[in-house]
């Protein structure tokens, strides 16, 4: 049976090599897009390491040069906000906090893992409670940093893995220069800071002293306040700063809208591109729909003859379904070597299961597709009587 249809395709080579073509390049759309899917879903099934709901981002920026009465300023603000009975616990950091489009990062090294590459966040004590941290090992930053020789850090287990592997973490140097060394005191198992359809990566958090840092201005401050505060403490809180802070501009976002906003940003291209895939894909059905057709009316003699030498309907509509299933697995078989050379190389840096899994939902896609469309046409084709030869030339 198999023998014969590839003959019979042999014989209509020119015509199943647009088909062929169709759905090889078909195929690779389809793979494209499901490769984006799937990578995002599987970021998005992992878990972000903290805690975005009743968080608020307020961003300062003073208008003075006055580094000592700004300094002066950036106290006064944080010790007013931890006075408010609604404000559950504030701490300052850098612009790169949850959801924000700002990131910071460096090249770290230790052993063997060299330049590393780093996604780095700076924290006061009480960002552990602000954005409710799990440490898995270790500790978080406290007191008694304030006398330690070397910078604490505070890493993710990605980081972990990349530098140390296997070993134990806690209390190893990290080398940053000739003189700087920072200090290991715990890891918590994941922070994906920057969006919810972003992959994990390295990342470490330095401890902000106020005490120390007499040169540096923090340009965001959160804060965790208590379920169901809303518009009327947020107008009441950003007043009384800026009676403070005269010459700030300070704007406040909760984390939730910064969220939406990163997940309107990954979304719109997804959904676009699935449009595009999705009109693509009934083009194809159309074209598949029409040649089937088209291929049934000009074979109408050779059915009738086929019937009249004891052919029954089953076996016609299973030739026609057969042939079309044959034309398929070509392409798909040319698609599925192009689509196999991405895990091979690497390509994009994504994991193997995000390609082998959206060649395999890629292939099922098409087969389904194949299949519905040559449903009808192959029933028609059975369903021609014999005497129809009769009449063809």
């Amino acid at each position: 049976m198999i023998r014969h249809l590839l003959k019979l395709m042999w014989n209509r080579k020119k015509s199943n090599f647009l088909l062929i073509t169709e759905i090889f390049f078909s195929f690779l759309v389809l793979f494209g897009v499901m490769s984006l899917v799937i990578y995002n879903y599987l970021n998005y099934t992992k878990p972000l390491g903290y805690d975005y709901e009743n968080v608020w981002h307020i961003s300062l920026r003073p208008n003075s040069d006055s580094t000592a009465q700004n300094r002066l300023v950036q106290e006064q603000l944080l010790q007013r906000i931890r006075g408010f009975q609604q404000v559950e616990a504030a701490s300052y950091s850098n612009s790169n906090v949850p959801f924000a489009f700002s990131q910071m990062g460096m090249s770290l090294s230790y052993g063997n893992a060299k330049d590393v590459q780093t996604n780095a966040f700076d924290a006061q004590d009480d960002l552990k409670d602000v954005l409710r941290l799990q440490v898995r090992e270790g500790r978080w930053f406290g007191p008694q940093d304030d006398a330690s020789t070397h910078k604490p850090v505070v890493i993710n287990g990605m980081l972990k893995q990349k530098l140390f592997g296997e070993e134990d973490a806690l209390g190893k140097l990290i080398p940053v220069d000739d003189s700087t060394h920072y200090k290991v005191v715990g890891v918590m198992d994941y922070y994906r800071a920057y969006s919810e359809y972003d992959a994990d990566a390295p990342a470490y958090f330095s401890r902000i002293n106020l005490q120390e840092n007499n040169n540096h201005l923090w340009g965001s401050l959160l804060l965790r306040v208590k379920p169901g505060t809303g518009v009327a403490f947020e107008e009441k809180m950003m007043k009384e700063l800026s009676g403070i802070a005269k010459d700030w501009t300070m704007e406040v976002a909760t984390l939730e809208t910064m969220r939406q906003s990163k997940v309107r940003l990954t979304l719109v291209p997804m959904i676009a591109l699935g449009l595009v895939c999705g009109f693509l894909i009934f083009n194809v059905a159309l074209g598949l729909f029409g040649v089937l057709w088209y291929n049934i009316n000009k074979r109408t003699s050779e059915i009738g003859l086929r019937r009249a030498m004891g052919a029954t309907a089953g076996q016609i509509y299973k030739q026609f379904l057969g042939e079309i299933l044959v034309v398929t697995t070509f392409g798909l078989l040319l698609g599925c070597f192009f689509a196999g050379q991405f895990p091979l190389l690497g390509v994009f840096e994504l994991s193997p299961e995000v390609y082998v899994t959206a060649i395999l939902i890629a292939v099922a896609l098409i087969y389904i597709l194949v299949i519905s469309c040559a449903l009808y046409p192959s029933r028609q084709a059975a369903a021609i009587h014999p005497a129809t030869a009769l009449h063809e030339e």
